[in-house]
């Protein structure tokens, strides 16, 4: 039995007890909450994300095991368990100490538009030449729901540092920002919350994300239903045929993508009609055919987005405007997959 030979090293054995049960605790909440909302929510205090939570958790637990099998001693014939337990701790230590790195420089942003806020937040995190962020919707205090993820080059963090712009249009929220400062913008599209009072006073972005004018341009190719029902069944043959096993749907019944009947709907803007398509279905292996489908869409030269923790490829060009994908296989098993055409005239 392993025995605390004096009152310093009991002391120190109960400081590690403590940071051990507390650290223990947080990892569990952060657990829970993602687990029990099938991974829609997160904890979110201040800047403080599950991932740096967890992390840090990680790292003070590995800690105090650390001082708990340093201070303790042990019978001779138990030191070589004694010295695997430190070397595993040690090993944790460093683990969790590297994943912390990324959180030494990170920043929480209030999304706004037009100095008022929109119900969103962004945690950006830099590490080297490289940031990352994701964008969360506040659901409570401590709640939060991941939106959408976006990147920085150079250690560049357009939200901490104003380089966005948002601007509500209809039912959306787009926000434009640009990864490099003196590079392209991104944008993203995110719900409206509706039913809040803003908050206002905030500074003005740097960005606009407000449609700018532009000189006349050449009127673009007159569509036809048929063109674009060719091009919907095209890149349906060119998805299903790299997914991984035939794709079937809820019903278990084998999906034939030359079957698909594209559905008429009114355009987003202006008058017109879109053909849209929405396909739920799963494969041997959803997540790999989900990776693979998107190398089809972005091999046929479609620009990438994310929002709603769906992937989305669209176009301003092609027959077909907008393909969005959502692994749901951790709710119901399935993949969800949308594709609508360009607008065209109703006539």
């Amino acid at each position: 039995m392993m025995q605390i030979s004096d009152r310093p090293q009991r002391r120190l054995v109960r400081i590690a007890g403590w940071m051990f049960t507390c650290a223990t605790a947080v990892a569990v909440a952060v657990i829970a909450v993602d687990w029990f909302s099938a991974r829609t929510a997160s904890v979110l205090i201040g800047p403080l994300d599950d991932q740096i939570l967890l992390s840090a958790a990680v790292l003070i637990a590995s800690v105090a095991l650390v001082m708990g099998f340093v201070s303790v001693s042990s019978p001779t014939w138990m030191l070589p368990f004694k010295i695997l337990g430190i070397l595993g701790a040690a090993v944790a230590v460093l683990g969790a100490g590297f994943s912390t790195l990324w959180s030494v420089d990170v920043t929480m942003t209030t999304l706004t538009d037009d100095g008022c806020d929109t119900g969103y937040v962004v945690v950006e995190r830099s590490l080297l030449m490289g940031s990352r962020g994701t964008v969360y919707r506040q659901d409570g205090p401590i709640v939060a729901s991941p939106m959408a993820r976006t990147s920085g080059n150079n250690a560049h963090q357009p939200f901490a540092e104003g380089d966005y712009g948002a601007a509500v249009d209809g039912e959306a929220l787009i926000v434009e920002y640009r990864p490099d400062p003196t590079g392209s913008r991104v944008t993203l599209e995110l719900p409206v919350i509706a039913d809040r009072q803003p908050s206002c006073g905030y500074a003005n972005t740097s960005l606009s994300a407000r449609p700018e004018t532009s000189e006349p341009t050449e009127p673009a190719e007159v569509l036809t239903p048929t063109e674009v029902d060719a091009e919907i069944r095209r890149l349906l043959d060119d998805s299903f045929a790299v997914t991984v096993g035939t794709p079937i749907d809820a019903a278990g019944a084998t999906i034939d993508a030359s079957a698909a009947s594209p559905n008429p709907v009114p355009c987003a803007e202006g008058s017109g009609v879109q053909h849209h398509v929405d396909l739920d279905f799963r494969t041997d292996d959803n997540a790999r055919s989900v990776t693979q489908i998107l190398g089809v869409w972005d091999d046929a030269g479609y620009e990438s987005d994310e929002a709603m923790q769906a992937d989305i490829r669209y176009s301003e060009t092609a027959p077909v405007e907008r393909m969005t994908i959502r692994d749901t296989t951790s709710i119901d098993g399935l993949v969800r997959m949308t594709l609508t055409s360009a607008c065209m005239s109703a006539e």
